[in-house]
């Protein structure tokens, strides 16, 4: 008897917690935003000191955010983004030539709303760490590949209905390559890197927005 009432107990402490869980689940909004964007990075992706500069070249891009909204005003944002690009080589004596050089950049970051979806019009920002990989045919042969860094963003959502927004965001990846590209030595000079992401999305609402949206 003495067991079968430990159990009772456990089981309706386990019912509570359970329940607790699931409200705290279904008061947060966890919502999905497929987008389409443009890549830009504003240096070189390295110089040597003969003068010849490797420069990453501007691209459209296809990726997607998922966020997590926490409360009314904070939240976590993951990122994922490819940008089919070229890498533009200057060469004195040899003009210009291109190369095929992609660009996937992710991030996780906490966001912060200065103006909370319950406006017809919200305003967010973002910070966290990004994450840079490159591949194609540039980069066939390069070791390190992949960079970290940090990530600073800014987003307005403009509301569509009672559920979706669509969302105009900037972000910037800030980060030194770690590449070690053939031909260039340890003199010449890798630049800190500034790549801007412009992207427009339509955020669809997974669970729970329709609570955060009231």
């Amino acid at each position: 008897m003495r067991s079968n009432a430990w159990m009772a107990r456990a089981a309706l402490v386990g019912g509570v917690l359970l329940g607790a869980q699931a409200n705290r689940v279904d008061a947060q909004g966890i919502s999905f935003t497929p987008s389409l964007g443009v890549y830009i990075p504003t240096t070189e992706l390295v110089r040597a000191a003969s003068g010849e500069e490797f420069k990453q070249e501007m691209s459209l891009t296809l990726g997607g955010r998922l966020g997590v909204a926490l409360s009314q005003r904070l939240g976590l944002e993951f990122t994922g983004a490819y940008a089919p690009s070229d890498l533009k080589i200057t060469a004195s004596g040899l003009g210009d030539q291109s190369q095929n050089a992609n660009v996937f950049t992710g991030s996780g970051r906490i966001s912060y709303q200065l103006v909370p979806y319950t406006s017809p019009v919200a305003f967010v920002v973002t910070g966290g760490v990004g994450v840079i990989n490159r591949s194609g045919e540039f980069y066939a042969n390069v070791e390190k590949k992949t960079d970290i860094g940090g990530t600073l963003g800014a987003s307005a959502r403009f509301r569509l209905g009672s559920l979706l927004r669509l969302q105009v965001s900037a972000e910037d990846y800030i980060y030194k390559p770690r590449a070690e590209i053939p031909g260039f030595g340890p003199n010449d000079e890798k630049k800190t890197q500034n790549d801007i992401h412009l992207s427009i999305g339509v955020g669809i609402p997974l669970l729970g927005m329709g609570q955060m949206g009231k």
